[in-house]
């Protein structure tokens, strides 16, 4: 059972900015202690695995499901359960009715030695053994949306569709900076989940341990509905990597290999003719960086291909922001004509808390897309920036973007916490 820490909106953010003021919230680290802590009905030799404070009951599955590495016929389904030789099969059809198929999955264990406490009723992340399950389904069909179940639990399940045919219409998200022990993101996802997307790209920050208030055990809860949507294509950002073992230990176990090509923290897909490019700036990206030289022969390639229309590329850290964190104009200068010569229509950062549009005489649109729940940012502090006169909308807003890609145009809402829209764009496909 989740239990939420009982504050409100207000008194949660005051709480997490105390938090942050004594640990230095940003890139720094802080490690919950291990033991400690409570979760509701949590007991020295709780669960049937490896986790002795996990309370986890039949049939077992602590984590989960979500889907990634979706191409036109195949996608993976992954999910944790805390106990071995748990019930591995993953049931599916198609989403407008058709036979059920059911695929076995390969289980892989990991044995976690720190325990994250945090602050409140919040359940640990306890230390212990977890049996990650990881599902391929191939022989799909193009262009066509899924529905799943574990058959362990028909109650654990999602949604995933598969690649579109080069120039049909889809959508998909983007949000970043999701810190939903605050007690905002689930409210955003509410509402942009109604536009019915595809999928979703996730900017990075993920999940914020040096918030104080959150663990991976208190994500998962939350943000299920919007893995259940469809298929997961999250960037690396710097609270990925707030601790020594995070990264490997959560990070890329729950998330790695969401596309492919690249590297374990960059990679690429593509959906109905739009190629997604995704880097990690917590390594270098500027000219030189084995990131950038794959970057640049992978969009290029991509240019060429009979089927590609436009390119989307995300990350982690803006190259342009008018707000409160750094900007990359060293970046920015390399890769602009890489962009601009190969039909990358939008360039997606977050990092700086808040929403910004920027409208440039040529090249792609940049976007600030880190409104997804985390402290909202001054997304004015750098407006002495000069290429700040090209900023069109902005503002401290939680936030998730629907893109609506149809035959001629890309449409862009921003949706707000309340299902409010904040903003809205097209911009042709050449």
């Amino acid at each position: 059972m989740r239990t939420l820490l009982v504050l409100g909106p207000l008194a949660r953010r005051t709480v997490v900015a105390v938090a942050c003021s004594l640990a230095a919230c940003g890139d720094d680290s802080v490690t919950g202690g291990a033991g400690g802590g409570s979760s509701d009905g949590a007991a020295a030799g709780g669960g049937a695995g490896g986790a002795p404070g996990l309370v986890c009951g039949e049939p077992f599955i602590s984590k989960g499901p979500w889907s990634f590495a979706i191409d036109e016929t195949s996608a993976r389904v992954r999910w944790e359960a805390c106990a071995a030789d748990s019930n591995g099969e993953v049931v599916f059809q198609p989403e407008d009715g058709g036979a059920e198929a059911t695929v076995g999955s390969v289980e892989s264990i990991f044995e976690l030695t720190t325990t994250h406490t945090p602050l409140g009723e919040n359940p640990p992340d306890w230390a212990g053994t977890y049996y990650m399950h990881e599902a391929e389904l191939s022989g799909l069909t193009p262009s066509t949306c899924y529905r799943y179940h574990l058959a362990a639990d028909d109650t654990r399940n999602g949604r995933l569709c598969t690649a579109r045919s080069s120039g049909e219409s889809f959508k998909f998200m983007a949000i970043g900076d999701t810190n939903p022990a605050l007690g905002t993101t689930e409210h955003v996802l509410f509402n942009a989940l109604t536009r019915n997307p595809d999928f979703t790209i996730h900017g990075g920050d993920i999940q914020y341990y040096d918030s104080l208030l959150e663990t991976w055990a208190s994500w998962f809860p939350i943000m299920q509905p919007m893995l259940a949507q469809g298929g997961f294509f999250p960037a690396i950002g710097n609270h990925e990597v707030e601790n020594d073992e995070e990264l490997s230990d959560y990070s890329l176990r729950f998330f790695g290999g969401a596309g492919f090509d690249g590297g374990e923290t960059f990679y690429q897909f593509h959906n109905g003719g739009v190629w997604f490019f995704n880097v990690n700036t917590e390594e270098p990206i500027s000219q030189g960086s084995p990131q950038a030289i794959w970057l640049t022969a992978a969009i290029e390639a991509a240019a060429l291909d009979p089927d590609y229309r436009f390119g989307v590329v995300y990350f982690h850290r803006p190259l342009v922001t008018c707000g409160d964190t750094g900007d990359d104009p060293a970046a920015r200068a390399f890769l602009e004509p890489v962009f601009d010569a190969n039909g990358v229509l939008f360039v997606i950062g977050a990092h700086m808390h808040g929403y910004e549009r920027f409208d440039f005489a040529t090249g792609p649109t940049y976007i600030t897309a880190a409104g997804g729940g985390g402290v909202m940012g001054d997304v004015d502090l750098n407006i002495d920036r000069e290429y700040c006169v090209d900023r069109v909308a902005s503002g401290p807003i939680f936030h998730a973007i629907i893109f609506d890609v149809g035959p001629a145009e890309v449409s862009l809402e921003v949706v707000d916490d309340a299902g409010v829209t904040q903003d809205t764009f097209t911009r042709a496909i050449p």
